[in-house]
């Protein structure tokens, strides 16, 4: 049963479900500074005098909810702008490499048609790993000492590449 309620508040529509509740419940609580005559019209007298502590447990428990969802919300959203502002750091120190250059120069000059690179070569795989370049296929040119990858530029490098 536990599991459930914690399943079920994980989900990304449950946070929809939480602000709903605690809006509810507010309501509610500001409800008893009413006048007795609106409660009356109201039919919330009653209501109010028997579960008036049941309304007041939801709104602690679904503002605690709304807390925790919050934070986690903008902790990802700084980690996410933090993991992008050094993913462009990266691209951009790779520019200046001269031997990252020589690799995107090769590929600029037969651009659109794919270059074969080495896949044991380290600039490759920091060009790959940030964006830079892609495989172009699934086959490779095996050698002994040597296989190879077809690559092609992504669109970023390719830009950055015609503004260079």
């Amino acid at each position: 049963m536990f599991d459930k309620v914690v399943d079920f508040l994980r989900k990304p529509v449950s946070f929809e479900v939480l602000v709903a509740a605690f809006s509810t419940s507010i309501l509610l609580l500001a409800a008893n500074f009413l006048p007795s005559s609106y409660l009356k019209k109201l039919h919330l007298e009653t209501f109010l005098n028997n579960y008036n502590y049941v309304v007041l447990i939801f709104f602690f428990a679904s503002f605690f909810l709304l807390i925790v969802r919050i934070s986690k919300k903008i902790a990802k959203k700084r980690k996410d702008s933090a993991f992008k502002k050094y993913y462009i750091e990266q691209q951009e120190r790779l520019f200046q490499d001269p031997e990252a250059m020589s690799i995107l120069k090769l590929l600029y000059s037969n651009h659109p048609s794919y270059v074969r690179l080495s896949i044991y070569n380290q600039k490759v795989h920091l060009l790959e790993q940030f964006g830079l370049i892609s495989k172009a296929g699934v086959s490779a040119v095996m050698t002994m000492d040597n296989p190879q990858f077809p690559y092609i530029l992504q669109p970023i490098a390719e830009k950055k590449m015609k503004e260079l």
